[in-house]
């Protein structure tokens, strides 16, 4: 199967330079309850015993991340934090308060690469659907965000990507 795409038009800059783009067509969600019942199909896994990680493993990495860690999740890729942070004059001014918001990168693992090397592509006449909130990155936070105390590393963790 192919990725689908369109033409997006954007503008930008102050003249307001019209460029044209392909941009992902979507065919849909694939759901945690839809993950389930796959790996219920190809496994001896129940479905609520699969829901049961899935959530536990969220909730685990979620944590990690809060507590300055890089998650590696093995073929499927890592998981880190990175800080979008006002820019100031000298180093002394660099302070929490100038931290604007997180957002998690994930760097595809393995068997995500490999299929990105193989993948085909088909031009769709249908106009851009608008991104839905809940599809656009989540740079903005609603709510000035307070990131967690602490920080530092532990001396035997590999700092790839930070």
């Amino acid at each position: 199967m192919a990725i689908k795409y369109a033409v997006q038009k954007t503008q930008t800059g102050k003249d307001k330079t019209v460029y044209y783009h392909a941009r992902a067509q979507y065919d849909g969600v694939t759901s945690i309850d839809d993950i389930a019942q796959l790996v219920e199909q190809i496994s001896a896994i129940s479905v609520g015993d699969v829901l049961s990680v899935l959530n536990t493993l969220g909730k685990i990495v979620a944590t990690e991340l809060a507590n300055g860690r890089i998650v590696d999740l093995g073929d499927l890729g890592r998981l880190r934090l990175s800080l979008r942070a006002k820019g100031v004059a000298t180093p002394e001014e660099v302070r929490h308060e100038t931290i604007q918001s997180t957002r998690a990168i994930f760097v595809p693992g393995q068997a995500i690469r490999h299929k990105q090397q193989n993948l085909s592509f088909a031009y769709t006449s249908a106009e851009p659907q608008p991104r839905k909130p809940e599809d656009k990155p989540h740079d903005e936070p609603t709510q000035p965000q307070t990131p967690p105390a602490g920080g530092g590393s532990n001396q035997n963790e590999e700092n790839i990507g930070i």
